[in-house]
């Protein structure tokens, strides 16, 4: 699977997120849905891409995981 560079904004922001630990990112589709303004399913699928792709993302230099 390869990431949608459509939702690069989308993935910087879970990458803050996961930093910030406000949440499991197991439940950060509903920070997507209420923060975007996403269905349920988008922000689903774009948090499971997130997941799959973290590698990818990070080696590319999409996100920057931090310490």
């Amino acid at each position: 699977m390869t990431y949608n560079t459509e939702w690069v904004d989308y993935y910087v922001y879970l990458e803050r997120l996961r930093q910030s630990g406000a949440t499991n990112m197991f439940g950060a589709g509903s920070y997507l849905s209420a923060t975007f303004g996403l269905g349920r399913r988008e922000a689903s699928d774009i948090l499971d891409s997130w997941m799959k792709n973290y590698d990818a993302l990070v080696h590319e230099g999409i996100i920057d995981e931090g310490e």
